[in-house]
């Protein structure tokens, strides 16, 4: 269930920490419309009083918001500005919260050796703390979308041993199962794949919004000889009725290709025809050139420029 309530807002500087943090909250409960206008009050009342830290902050948590509702290109000049803002020390947990997000954002939008600039000097040993638990499990995504899954899959298990240790293991904000079988998938191992997303379907159906499941049943729907189709469709119905769009896209590609390979191909070049679109409109170039492919292999016409 969604949070709707408004977040009261800032009272003075010393309560825009408050403010950040309630309104992180509702994009964790995938209120991402409220939690996106609640940054721009943020910006506003930072910038009006000079709060640099908190300016930072807000254009930080904005991206990060920003890419979860799959506008990506605003994403990451959101987060490019709020790195020419922050402090000296790239270590701190603000500035460590931060580069996690932009390696998302990277990542989103195929942008995998832009993703891996951002880990230069951070390929290490990373501190105990919530902040490096979120920039080690975009490291793990990036590993695997890398080909690298041996490193993906020491990243995000280590995700799940601190998650657990904290009692914060929540498929809706940290989905490290997942992105894991998505790494056991690359190595061969499905059948431990498909248990460990399995896990994640059933955490993601008892609590969390519905976009958890969603991504959660997507993953399932690609683990060979899982469930396919069925999970797949049960994906995009979930993340159509979401604020995710990017996570609509890629589900709606998954679909398209796994009925293409089941020759349901007039089906399969309707679902992709609206993966092509979605993803160029969420600005991502990698998932809307393969969502173009798996059309053209469908059948479907490739795209006409007009003559000039």
């Amino acid at each position: 269930m969604r949070l709707r309530a408004p977040v009261p807002p800032p009272s003075d500087q010393a309560d825009l920490a408050r403010y950040l943090r309630a309104t992180a909250a509702r994009a964790d409960a995938d209120d991402l419309d409220m939690a996106f206008g609640n940054c721009a009050v943020a910006i506003d009342a930072a910038g009006r009083w000079r709060a640099g830290p908190a300016l930072a902050a807000a254009y930080s948590l904005r991206a990060s918001v920003g890419r979860r509702m799959g506008r990506l290109p605003a994403a990451e000049r959101d987060g490019e500005l709020a790195a020419r803002m922050q402090g000296d020390d790239p270590w701190d947990d603000a500035a460590l919260l931060l580069r996690a997000r932009r390696v998302s954002t990277r990542l989103d939008t195929g942008d995998v050796p832009g993703a891996e600039k951002l880990l230069i000097g951070f390929r290490g040993t990373l501190p105990d703390s919530p902040s490096a638990l979120a920039l080690r499990y975009a490291r793990g995504r990036f590993y695997g979308c890398a080909g690298h899954p041996g490193e993906a899959l020491a990243d995000l298990f280590a995700c799940g041993e601190r998650l657990a240790a904290r009692q914060a293991d929540r498929p809706g904000v940290l989905p490290w199962r997942s992105a894991a079988a998505a790494a056991l998938v690359a190595t061969g191992a499905t059948e431990a794949a498909a248990r460990l997303v399995a896990a994640e379907v059933g955490l993601a159906r008892r609590s969390g919004p519905a976009s958890a499941l969603g991504r959660a049943l997507r993953v399932e729907g690609i683990v060979p000889g899982g469930p396919g189709i069925g999970a797949l469709d049960e994906a995009v119905k979930l993340l159509q009725r979401s604020p995710r769009r990017f996570e609509y896209a890629q589900a709606l590609v998954e679909l398209g290709t796994a009925l293409n390979a089941a020759r349901r191909r007039p089906q399969a070049r309707r679902v992709l025809r609206e993966g092509v679109q979605i993803a160029t409109e969420c600005g991502s170039p990698a998932l809307a050139a393969r969502s173009r492919a798996a059309y053209i292999s469908a059948g479907g016409k490739p795209h006409q420029r007009r003559p000039t």
